[in-house]
């Protein structure tokens, strides 16, 4: 099992919720998003980044400095992701630190969201 990089606790412990709609999944006050499972094929409509210039998202391409000019916290040949331009397979889990986010699924089931610090 997975374990928030944070602090040490096992991923699903500080909380999660279900969503099969088109809604916007917001974390309780001072977490974020830091895992994201689908039950179904899903689309990402939006994913806002705590960091968006370190974790994936919809807002602005992260980790897209230019090669050769990569920090500690940043690398090189990342791209913005427009809404709804991938699907995510049944069963996949992705990872990052999200302040929100929002999915289009393909059937009935949707996906749960981890919360974390």
């Amino acid at each position: 099992m997975a374990a928030n990089l944070d602090n040490g606790v096992m991923l699903g412990a500080l909380g999660s919720t279900f969503t099969d709609d088109t809604g916007t999944v917001t974390p309780p006050s001072g977490m974020v998003i830091v895992a994201i499972q689908m039950i179904t094929k899903n689309a990402i409509q939006r994913l806002v980044a705590e960091n968006p210039d370190k974790f994936y998202n919809t807002v602005t391409a992260a980790n897209n400095r230019v090669v050769g000019e990569e920090t500690v916290d940043e690398g090189a040949g990342g791209l913005q992701v427009a809404a709804g331009a991938h699907t995510f397979p049944a069963g996949m889990t992705i990872y990052g630190r999200w302040t929100s986010a929002g999915f289009t699924a393909d059937s009935v089931g949707g996906v749960i969201c981890y919360f974390g610090y």
